[in-house]
């Protein structure tokens, strides 16, 4: 009986290596993919979420400016100073007349009341000289004429602005209002004006506006705080897209382009009319092109809409999706050395031993017969 002796044959080991690798290569690259898409949407939601919280931080400043300047109008000499002006008769042509001789340099006559209460005006320019973001406040009566100012005012009657028009337009006590993020060239800073109405003395009837124009340091330090990575930032854009504000280059504030876009504003469209549907399983993130890398976008509204509708800001926090997803593609690579170096490995084993275990086959009874020589077997013959 002949006794077979296994051995590994190389060509039939190197044949099912060249087709389990490429195999277990796909598996480990539908897992990483799928590693990949996972993790993307982890970082999706946490920058939403760092949307959100970068937001919240928006609405609460503006919110506490709102509300110390509508304390500041309940001071009693402003509304003092604002009834005693409303009380005076009014004439819409020469309020223009004296409002534009005044905005041309010429010497005007005094405002209605009198000229600006003492009183009034030394309040306005201590608070402006103790808080150093104010940058101006301005008191009207409730026809928008001139009362007080904390400096040398652009006018003599307001009644014709948006600003004044928009506090008034309930025609009873007033409203509070808020303009858009501005870059102020004369002080090369970004400023937010906010209007809200002063009572009268002895009641909540409108007597006249305050006006403030106020530096915005904790608006945009909200902003152009958020760091992520090396590629994370937020900017703060209006629904169309437009850029209210981004991050200072070198720490220095610039002015924002006016023509100036977000990168992705086609899809940041898309997405707050997906959110305003309110259909679920929106989420507050999506992917986008930034010229020739990917970003991963997490939004958010700010609040301020609801009370003033002339603000649409958004939140927009972004990151490179190469930088959210280099911890994982490295893994893949890896993976990839390591079944390259298993790969070398086994086909140098199953080399070696098929040279070693590749010898003829052996019949071990032949060893047990004594055949006899060919001379002595033909005499047996």
């Amino acid at each position: 009986m002949t006794a077979h002796v296994p051995h590994f044959k190389a060509r039939v080991v190197t044949v099912f290596l060249l087709v389990a690798v490429p195999v277990l290569a796909l598996g480990v690259a539908m897992v990483l993919a799928l590693g990949q898409a996972r993790l993307r949407d982890g970082y999706g939601r946490h920058l939403e979420q760092v949307a959100q919280q970068t937001a919240a931080a928006v609405d609460t400043y503006v919110l506490r400016r709102v509300l110390d300047l509508s304390q500041l109008a309940r001071t009693p000499d402003l509304r003092r100073a604002a009834q005693a002006s409303s009380a005076q008769p009014f004439d819409v042509a020469a309020v223009r007349q004296a409002d534009a001789a005044w905005r041309a340099g010429q010497s005007a006559p005094p405002v209605a009341g009198g000229g600006a209460p003492l009183e009034a005006r030394a309040f306005l320019s201590d608070t402006v000289s103790f808080d150093g973001t104010y940058r101006e406040l301005v008191l009207t009566d409730r026809y928008g004429r001139l009362v007080a100012a904390s400096r040398h005012a652009e006018g003599s009657w307001f009644g014709d602005e948006d600003w004044w028009q928009a506090v008034t337009s309930d025609g009873g006590r007033g409203r509070a209002t808020m303009s858009d993020v501005r870059w102020d060239p004369r002080t090369k800073t970004y400023t937010v004006a906010i209007a809200v109405p002063v009572p009268e003395v002895t009641g909540e009837s409108l007597a006249g506006v305050l006006r403030i124009v106020t530096d915005s340091p904790e608006l945009l330090a909200a902003v152009g705080g958020v760091r992520l990575g090396a590629t994370g930032e937020a900017m703060l854009l209006r629904e169309d897209g437009s850029i209210v504000f981004s991050p200072p280059s070198a720490g220095v504030y610039r002015p924002v382009d006016q023509n100036a876009r977000f990168f992705a504003t086609e899809a940041l469209r898309e997405r707050l009319t997906a959110l305003a549907s309110g259909q679920p399983g929106i989420e507050g993130y999506f992917r986008a092109a930034a010229g020739k890398e990917r970003r991963v976008v997490g939004v958010a509204r700010s609040g301020l809409q609801r009370q003033y509708p002339n603000i649409g800001w958004v939140v927009a926090v972004s990151q490179a999706e190469a930088e959210l997803l280099a911890p994982v593609r490295a893994l893949g690579w890896y993976l990839l050395a390591v079944i390259a170096l298993v790969l070398l490995a086994v086909l140098v084993v199953a080399l070696y031993f098929s040279e070693r275990l590749g010898a003829p086959d052996v019949d071990v009874d032949m060893q047990l017969v004594e055949h006899p020589h060919p001379a002595t077997a033909s005499h047996i013959g």
